[in-house]
């Protein structure tokens, strides 16, 4: 027998893999050909025409949004924010002060009054801007949550009101009542006497108080928040877009060119008539994206200085909000028969003394002389009328009262100055010219039929 040298089994080893290397070389050489090419181009055109499509629709919205009349209509719902979070501070100031007086005091019949008022003021509102935000989820469901939190806030309100005293009438149509009638609570029917009712309801004023500051308030500020920045966050979303709406037609009609001129010398034959028609077409549809955006450097040299004026405008609000919410606390500390220390302590908290020493108090900040160490724990003070007089004293006749006044009305004042500054920035904006997005993608659609045909036709021939 013959020996055994392993020839035989390593030629059966090398058969399997020199199989493998020729049909790898026989498929490299199908690929290089010129039908094959022409295939690989056509479809990789055809995927460069249908970006640049896709480019054209989506980047309509970062388009537009940077005109002036998307701007507009961000600043006109801002304003909307801004009258339900000033509508809530005012309601809550003043459904505080009325848990100082007693149920036979006259004035608070007005504080009532003026409760109801900013309350059905922030509803009308909510209503009239849910009815507008149809298109918009988002905003619906942050003022759906507004409004959930503010039926909440009117149902604790309700409830203080009703064990302080009667109800006043309304002056109005069928002399409304603030709140809906309702039965008498097993707490309130215990409550017999003044000074047990005063307890109950400072407390219902404390819990009331609490849930606007730290539910409606920081929701109505989330949503001043959402409707002032999409303008700001739009500017920094539309440069992408901005971008691929320039490049990808670029890079679309680049390559249409080099396959036309490879396919010229591949063939050897004049132009071909589908890519001439197709690059016609892709720089049609450039021409229309660069219109469409036409108007974004301008916007875009303008948004710094906008940014700047809205952040200004969000600060004086917030400030106007703290300076509203420390009057809460000066009435819930003096109403309340527990606890009057802790309210001190959060009005402390929120700083708007002036320093006694200064010339004048700033413009958002109180002097608050009058708010003396005795003010805060008057109600359970001994000495005659010392409860009366501290009411007297932060109640906006009171001197500590027109100290707020005068500070909310500068406040007032400079927001208002603030909105005009901004109106006026988002009136210099340039308009958003109409958006070609649609055009161009229906444009790149008869490029690529185009491209299609013509690459067909000089397949046909060579197969």
């Amino acid at each position: 027998m013959a020996p055994h040298t392993g020839d035989g089994h390593g030629a059966d080893r090398s058969a399997p893999a020199t199989r493998r290397r020729r049909r790898a070389g026989r498929l490299r050489d199908a690929l290089r050909t010129t039908p094959a090419l022409i295939v690989v181009g056509g479809a990789l055109l055809v995927a460069a025409l249908a970006a640049t499509a896709a480019v054209a629709v989506q980047s309509r919205a970062s388009a537009t949004t940077l005109g002036e009349r998307s701007a507009e209509t961000a600043v006109r719902t801002s304003t909307t924010a801004r009258e339900i979070y000033q509508g809530l501070a005012d309601a809550d100031v003043a459904a505080s002060a009325v848990f100082l007086l007693p149920p036979t005091e006259d004035r608070r019949a007005s504080l009532v009054g003026a409760y109801d008022a900013a309350v059905h003021e922030v509803e009308r509102t909510l209503t009239d801007s849910m009815g507008n935000a149809v298109d918009d989820p988002d905003r619906l469901t942050r003022l759906a949550t507004i409004a959930a939190r503010l039926k909440v806030y009117r149902d604790v309100v309700c409830a203080a009101l009703r064990v302080a005293g009667p109800l006043p009438a309304l002056p109005g149509a069928e002399q409304r009542r603030p709140c809906t009638p309702a039965e008498t609570t097993t707490a309130e029917a215990g409550a017999d006497d003044a000074a047990a009712r005063a307890v109950l309801a400072s407390a219902y004023a404390r819990e009331a108080s609490h849930y606007m500051s730290t539910e409606l308030l920081t929701a109505a500020q989330g949503l001043w928040n959402y409707d002032t920045r999409r303008l700001l966050e739009a500017r920094a979303d539309a440069r992408p877009w901005l971008a691929a709406s320039v490049l990808v037609p670029l890079g679309t009609l680049a390559a249409l060119v080099v396959v036309q001129v490879w396919l010229r010398r591949r063939t050897r034959r004049r132009l071909n008539a589908g890519l001439l028609l197709a690059s016609l077409g892709t720089a049609a549809v450039l021409a229309m994206l660069v219109s469409s955006w036409w108007h974004w450097p301008d916007a875009d040299r303008r948004f710094p200085e906008l940014e700047r004026a809205i952040d200004a405008q969000s600060a004086t609000q917030q400030r106007l909000g703290t300076l509203l919410a420390g009057r809460a606390d000066v009435y819930l500390g003096l109403g309340a028969s527990v606890d009057p220390a802790g309210h001190k302590a959060d009005f402390d908290r929120r700083d708007l003394c002036a320093d006694p020493a200064g010339q004048e108090p700033p413009r958002d900040r109180i002097d608050c002389t009058a708010l003396t160490e005795a003010v805060w724990p008057a109600r359970q003070s001994r000495t005659p009328d010392a409860f009366r007089n501290a009411v007297d004293t932060v109640l906006s006749d009171g001197s500590a009262g027109r100290a707020f006044v005068t500070a909310e009305g500068h406040l007032l004042a400079d927001l208002t100055a603030r909105n005009q500054e901004v109106s006026r920035m988002v009136t210099d904006l340039p308009e958003a010219p109409r958006h070609l997005g649609g055009t161009a993608a229906w444009v790149t659609l008869l490029a690529a039929a185009g491209v299609v045909a013509g690459l067909r036709q000089r397949y046909l021939e060579y197969q």
